[in-house]
């Protein structure tokens, strides 16, 4: 069983701010009861995240949600022979607004080794790499165990 984390659900922001959310309910929890719950929301922002699981042996893949990073909901996928592998580029923007209404963009560029159905479309990603050439490795490695053309 292979598995591979693909990134944050709520992006570096919301990690950041379920973190500074837990902290406060921490701290507010010493003094009333919302405290707790405001604990809840933190742990859940701070530590859900997205997941591929390959099972080799049965030829399977299950792309989920780790919710609080305990939890795994999803569903697994049988990868018939028809299906196939390539490598997305991904790019994502965030504009973070400064309180001077200054705005800064931030890009992130990764690439993503995606199985695709009959049809060429695509239904999850497998792993995320940081570069072109580590990921059409990985999509090679990837065919190869799963006896994919």
């Amino acid at each position: 069983m292979i598995k591979n984390k693909i990134e944050n659900t709520f992006g570096i922001v919301g990690a950041f701010a379920g973190i500074i959310i837990l902290l406060f309910g921490i701290y507010a929890s010493f003094y009333s009861l919302i405290g707790y719950t405001t604990i809840i929301v933190g742990l859940f922002l701070a530590f859900t995240y997205t997941t591929t699981k390959i099972d080799i042996e049965n030829k399977k893949a299950k792309f989920s949600n780790n919710l609080f990073g305990i939890f795994s909901v999803g569903y697994w996928t049988d990868i018939k022979p028809g299906m196939s592998i390539c490598v997305h580029k991904i790019t994502k923007t965030q504009n973070i607004f400064s309180f001077s209404n200054q705005k800064t963009t931030q890009k992130t560029r990764d690439y993503r080794v995606m199985l695709l159905n009959e049809n060429g479309q695509a239904i999850m990603p497998l792993m995320k790499c940081e570069n072109k050439d580590e990921a059409e490795a990985a999509a090679e490695n990837m065919k190869k165990k799963l006896e994919l053309l």
